[in-house]
């Protein structure tokens, strides 16, 4: 269960697809460009199939362009994934455990490069909707192009120039929900949690790409 944390009338359609395509795509990329940083609080919530909440968890994180992130779970287990753009790290306090490997540049490995990669980046690696657009709030669904995805769609909804939430869903049908609380744009970030030494006695195990 703990994975579960670290773990969005055819003729007609068809006929309009690329325009509106076209204008999600670019409409994104807007509010990506515009977003250099971002931290705060979420909320985490993974469904089953059928919408059973499986696992529940909160915590804190701050991302930042270069590839850079910080994810920290406080409850209900204390687990941390940072990136300094390079490396990744996913420390488990519990076990006294480390997993050290190179960051993927594949973002549908790896969601939280959406907002801390580069905008250009996001068109190439998925195709991208707009699936919602109302009162101010606005929801794009990305769908991976590349081989083996960790997830099968993602939705990423902004609430005027703010991200909201993002809703990943896997092939067996199995979602996971973050909002968003308390953020922090283009501003205050600390650079230093973006690196991790682990503490004297973890058993750092390395991994290759």
């Amino acid at each position: 269960m703990k994975k579960l944390l670290l773990s969005l009338a055819l003729a007609p359609a068809v006929l309009l697809a690329p325009t509106a395509w076209a204008g999600a795509t670019d409409d994104l990329l807007d509010r990506l460009q515009t977003l250099k940083s971002m931290k705060g609080e979420f909320e985490q919530v993974v469904l089953d199939q059928g919408g059973t909440h499986m696992q529940e968890a909160t915590g804190r994180f701050q991302v930042a362009r270069g590839n850079q992130f910080y994810w920290l779970t406080e409850t209900p287990y204390e687990q941390m994934a940072a990136s300094d753009g390079e490396t990744v790290w996913v420390y488990d306090k519990d076990l006294e455990q480390v997993v050290v490997r190179p960051l993927s540049q594949d973002l549908g490995q790896t969601p939280a490069l959406l907002f801390g990669g580069k905008p250009a980046d996001v068109a190439k690696a998925f195709s991208i909707s707009e699936r919602d657009n109302q009162g101010g709030e606005v929801t794009y669904r990305l769908t991976p192009k590349g081989q083996d995805p960790l997830f099968d769609q993602l939705d990423v909804t902004f609430k005027g120039d703010e991200p909201a939430s993002m809703r990943l869903q896997d092939a067996l049908g199995q979602q996971t929900v973050i909002d968003f609380k308390t953020l922090t744009l283009n501003g205050g970030i600390d650079s230093s949690l973006f690196h991790f030494e682990p503490p004297e006695g973890t058993d750092v195990i390395q991994q290759q790409q």
